[in-house]
């Protein structure tokens, strides 16, 4: 029996530049042949897994840091709006003080605009809504939905003592793999 060789880590990290960048040529999609081609890849043995486990975590790397940027730009944009909106409200004040409620230039028209006077309602802390579903049964609306807690127990103990209005949709668990 021959005695494997050691891979070198300058080959590892070849192996796993191999497989980014065929992933990079493709945006990140698998079609049918490269699914084929890194199959191959993977089935020459655990160095070209390891290397394919060093893309995933740089892969997951380059995703942490796009979300930790999604999470800065949308900082970034609320601040933007909110100093948009102060700057309208003082602008408001000033066309409403100053120019009557309106001011013509060059460039734009700002004037100050009113909404549609609105009511709302909401049930008070210590009402109960069955009590005022009995004295006013028009001001209460009901909402029925399945108790899908309760259909999991029935499924689990007898599927077929569910009623046939009910509509079962079965969905196999996914296969994924881990890297630690």
């Amino acid at each position: 029996m021959s005695e494997k060789k050691p891979i070198r880590l300058y080959e590892l990290t070849a192996e796993a530049y191999l497989i980014e960048t065929t992933l990079a040529e493709n945006d990140g999609e698998l079609t049918p042949e490269l699914e084929q081609k890194l199959d191959t890849l993977f089935r020459n043995g655990k160095d070209k897994l390891e290397a394919a486990a060093q893309v995933v975590r740089n892969l997951e790397a380059s995703a942490t840091a796009c979300e930790d940027e999604a999470v800065r730009l949308e900082k970034r944009a609320k601040s933007y709006d909110n100093q948009a909106a102060n700057l309208k409200r003082l602008m408001l004040a000033a066309v409403d003080g100053v120019f009557g409620g309106k001011l013509k230039t060059d460039l734009f028209t700002i004037y100050g605009q009113t909404s549609a006077d609105t009511v709302q309602f909401d049930v008070a802390p210590d009402a109960d809504l069955t009590e005022a579903a009995q004295h006013n049964p028009e001001l209460v609306r009901q909402k029925y939905e399945l108790n899908k807690i309760a259909m999991k127990q029935q499924y689990d103990t007898n599927r077929s003592a569910l009623p046939s209005w009910v509509m079962v949709t079965e969905k196999p668990g996914n296969r994924s793999l881990r890297i630690k």
